[in-house]
Formats: C-alpha cells, sequence, structure tokens
C-alpha cells in the first residue's frame, strides 16, 4: 500500500500549498494551538518515539475529542514533510479556514493590520503574533508579502496564525478603497511624515499600513491613506525593523481605540 504521507509533499513548496489550500503544521506548540483551534485537520503523523513520550496522552486525548484519528509515520519520513532540523514527532495537515476578503463581514471589524511588501517569514510571524496580542481582528497581505503558511512563518506566530484571518490579497490600492467605503480610517507609517504617532488621536476603525522592509510604503498607496505618521526618534538609528515599528503602533492604536486602562 503506498505511504499516505506522501501525497503532502508537495505542500513543503509554496506551489503545492497555494494549490492545494492546504499546510503542514509541526510540534509541540503549534500543532497544540491547531488541534484547540477550529480549523480543519485532515491528516495526523506522529512517530512511534512520540507515543511513548511525556507529551502523548495529552495530544492521545486532544485527537480523541476532535475525533482525528492518528497514523504512525517514521522520523525519516517525517522528516521529508517537516521544515525543522530536529521534528518533535508531531505534524498535522491542515486545510486553510478563511475565504477571500469579499466573503469577510468587515462590519465587525475594528482594528485591521495591512501590510505591503513584507518579504521576510520571521518579521511577517511576529507582525501576526504582535497583532493577536493588541487586539487586532484581520490582516490583509499584499501579493508581493511572503506567504502566511509559509512553515517559518507559522513558527514565528507561536500559534496566532490559527486566531483570526491572514488574507493574501490582490490589487491592494482597490482593497484600500474597499476599508474606506466601511468607514476605516486607513493611517500609514512613513519616515518621512510630518506628524509623530504620539500627536494623533484616533477611533475605530483603524487600518494600519506597514511597508516592506526595503522600501516602507510605496508613494501610490501613501498617497491613498487619510494620514501618514511617523515614531518619534531620540537616537541615531536610520530606520526600526517593521515588526518592532508594526508593535510600537498597533500598542499605541490600540490603547485609544479600545479605550482600555493599562495595568
Amino acid at each position: 500500500m503506498t505511504e499516505s504521507w506522501r501525497k503532502y509533499l508537495p505542500l513543503t513548496k509554496k506551489k503545492g500549498r497555494s494549490e492545494a489550500r492546504k499546510f503542514i503544521v509541526e510540534g509541540l506548540r503549534l500543532c497544540r494551538e491547531a488541534l484547540l483551534s477550529d480549523w480543519k485537520i485532515e491528516a495526523a503523523y506522529v512517530t512511534e518515539e512520540f507515543q511513548r513520550g511525556d507529551h502523548w496522552n495529552e495530544f492521545e486525548e486532544y485527537f480523541r475529542q476532535r475525533g482525528l484519528s492518528y497514523r504512525t509515520i517514521g522520523k525519516q519520513n517525517l522528516r521529508k514533510l517537516a521544515d525543522t532540523t530536529t521534528p518533535q514527532g508531531i505534524l498535522l495537515i491542515m486545510e486553510e479556514k478563511y475565504p477571500d476578503l469579499e466573503r469577510v463581514n468587515l462590519g465587525n471589524k475594528k482594528f485591521i493590520l495591512v501590510l505591503q511588501s513584507v518579504r521576510d517569514p520571521g518579521n511577517l510571524g511576529t507582525l501576526v503574533r504582535t497583532a493577536d496580542w493588541f487586539g487586532v481582528d484581520l490582516i490583509l497581505l499584499s501579493d508581493d508579502c511572503v506567504e502566511p503558511f509559509n512553515p517559518k512563518v507559522i513558527r514565528a506566530t507561536m500559534g496566532s496564525i490559527f486566531h483570526f484571518p491572514v488574507l493574501e490579497i490582490n490589487h491592494l490600492q482597490e482593497r484600500l478603497k474597499i476599508l474606506k467605503k466601511n468607514r476605516f480610517f486607513t493611517l500609514g507609517a512613513s519616515l518621512h511624515a510630518r506628524k509623530t504617532l504620539n500627536q494623533i488621536r484616533l477611533q475605530k476603525p483603524v487600518a494600519l499600513v506597514l511597508g516592506g522592509e526595503a522600501q516602507g510604503l510605496s508613494i501610490e498607496i501613501e498617497k491613498q491613506l487619510d494620514l501618514l505618521v511617523r515614531i518619534w526618534k531620540f537616537g541615531q538609528a536610520e530606520s526600526l525593523n517593521v515588526a518592532v515599528a508594526g508593535g510600537i503602533f498597533m500598542n499605541h492604536i490600540a490603547n485609544q481605540i479600545f479605550n482600555r486602562k493599562r495595568d
């Protein structure tokens, strides 16, 4: 009988994930988050060593609660599907959950993050994780961003990828028009903006728009936004990493639009 895991080998490549709209999740933390989420899991693979380990009872119960059967796989074969050098013995095949933007209800969204040309997987994953912390309920990625289901992105999200939609979109300028029609205030980050972040006051709904590591936002996108702002500077660095800058922006915006007192 043909080994079932082989049909998932295309998912180790971007093209295969895109065509199948499926992706691979591996490791204890991410598999735990996936099993506790409401995302659909097509298949689960575990090694014999994992079944003899300290975490097996926990994950066997997750499988039981989900009504999900698992398959035993050899360590060498697991490595062919896994992206990490030393896999932890558990791997899931997941189906993408969210539809395209046209089928997303923007009326119940209060805080959206829009990213243009963010190509580093670690930066994107960190931005997803940070957005989850600060109450962002939708992330939109321009078509030249790194894909959200890249395994390095997924690992960097630390499971936050399963908490809200992260959508790839075409024609970013047209999508921003849709956000404006839905009464989103579009705020862009720019090093040459006149106003600094601490000078503005915001109300929901807000769409924060960040540019990529190399060039920032394009001129065409900047012209389309309601306001450009920059982060106050006290030292000599020319710029901030996009994930760091995004965290500063999201913290400031969340404190204003959600009207929560700091602990």
